[in-house]
């Protein structure tokens, strides 16, 4: 398996899981955003680093601008946008943060459902 291959692997990988997880264990998720509410500026950053990782990974192996390969480079693009905002207009993460935080848990005939 080359590189890029490799990194199609990851991402798709990486997003089945957490994909899931919102869907079976949204409780999780909440918990989460609860701790991160709780960090004031530090989460900012810590909301930032996740995704400018996973964006810098995949662009650094797929770079990659036609057929089915550029939607992986678009993600991987998007994700380092979004750190990059985050780290530097702080604003906007923490507005994005307190969004999320608003959310409410709702358990309904044996599923979690984030609710607003």
């Amino acid at each position: 398996m080359d590189s890029i291959q490799s990194i199609q692997v990851f991402v798709a990988i990486n997003l089945f899981v957490v994909g899931l997880s919102h869907f079976i264990r949204p409780k999780i998720w909440v918990d989460f955003f609860e701790f991160l509410h709780s960090k004031n500026n530090a989460r900012n950053i810590i909301n930032a680093l996740i995704p400018l990782a996973m964006g810098s990974i995949i662009l650094a192996f797929n770079f990659i601008w036609k057929g089915f390969e550029v939607l992986i480079t678009l993600y991987g693009l998007s994700q380092v946008i979004k750190g990059l905002i985050y780290l530097t207009f702080l604003s906007i993460g923490i507005k994005t943060l307190e969004k999320l935080y608003q959310k409410r848990l709702v358990h309904l005939n044996g599923l979690d459902l984030l609710w607003h």
